[in-house]
């Protein structure tokens, strides 16, 4: 009975993928778009040559959007601008009469490390270093025709014993003629100190045979990875398989994350991530939202509460594993 039962669902389940695959080919994936409009009967053809026309309306309106936001974004920039400079004159500069304190010490080190996005990123390596950036700024990058194609950020530092480099850059280039897609990212070349640079850890090791002192380098994680990003290979390239390929589009990814975070909630928002405020749901969120949430939350808990008091009336209750 039970062999039938799988051998029914084996041959169903097949019948169900032949049937996607059938209605696919027929939907005409694969196949150049307007030869597959030109192949739908009268009259559901001309509507949708109707649905285009009204689409490409839609279309240029989308372009004038995108070019008015750019230019709104940079009026802002520009009234912004002198906000940031004031800010950065009291973090690095400011000094009261009789104090030895100048400005606020360690300042973005603090911002850094009370945002979780980019306090996952810094290691023990890594706290030194970061107690000499000064600033970060951010600057829009637009094309030709105004609109939106990426951002560059600055971390300036002051004098330290790790890197020459007064500023570290990392730019994000956007795709032409996509909302949001990233084409690439660059960032600068570390000129690292002798026996300084936190990304690798470098090991001597004797040679049993030749008594010669191997050295190896080999690299680690830190914050300071964020400049040298990783690349996706060119179409060219087929000897990366698939699941490699996945990877390295998570890691792309989650390195846009963090330049996003920096540039659309660090920087403009830096002093409540040094007090702490930002950490607070309702300021990120909302008011509305963070409410919205908490209900939710405590609707799915009050569920998940019943369910398991229906398992213990059963005698089909389970060790409570509790997530932290």
């Amino acid at each position: 009975f039970h062999a039938n039962r799988l051998l029914n669902l084996r041959n169903k389940m097949a019948d169900d993928t032949q049937m996607l695959e059938k209605k696919l080919q027929d939907l005409g994936l694969g196949r150049d778009p307007q030869e597959f409009v030109n192949s739908l009967e009268e009259p559901i053809k001309s509507r949708v040559e109707l649905l285009k026309t009204i689409q490409k309306k839609h279309d240029d309106f989308e372009g004038q959007y995108r070019i008015e936001k750019a230019e709104l974004e940079a009026k802002y920039q520009k009234l912004y601008a002198p906000l940031y400079s004031e800010r950065s004159e009291i973090v690095t500069s400011q000094k009261d009469e009789g104090s030895d304190v100048v400005g606020i010490p360690e300042f973005w080190q603090v911002v850094l490390l009370k945002c979780d996005v980019t306090c996952d990123m810094i290691k023990d390596h890594d706290i030194d270093v970061l107690k000499y950036l000064k600033d970060i700024k951010s600057e829009t990058i637009t094309n030709e025709e105004g609109k939106d194609n990426g951002f560059k950020l600055f971390f300036s530092f002051n004098e330290n014993p790790y890197f020459t480099n007064e500023v570290l850059e990392k730019t994000y280039i956007l795709l032409a003629d996509d909302d949001g897609i990233l084409e690439k990212a660059d960032g600068t070349t570390i000129d690292w100190k002798a026996g300084k640079d936190v990304t690798v850890k470098t090991t001597k090791k004797k040679n049993k045979k030749g008594g010669k002192i191997q050295t190896k380098v080999e690299k680690v994680e830190s914050f300071f990875n964020f400049f040298a990003p990783h690349k996706l290979p060119d179409e060219s390239q087929e000897d990366i398989d698939e699941e490699a390929m996945e990877e390295l589009h998570s890691l792309v990814e989650a390195d846009y994350e963090v330049g996003s975070t920096i540039r659309d909630r660090l920087i403009p928002h830096a002093v409540y991530w040094y007090t702490g405020e930002a950490i607070e749901d309702d300021f990120i969120l909302g008011d509305d939202e963070s409410e919205a949430e908490g209900e939710e939350e405590e609707e799915e808990e009050e569920s998940e509460q019943g369910e398991e008091e229906n398992k213990e009336a059963a005698g089909d209750a389970k060790p409570e594993c509790k997530q932290q």
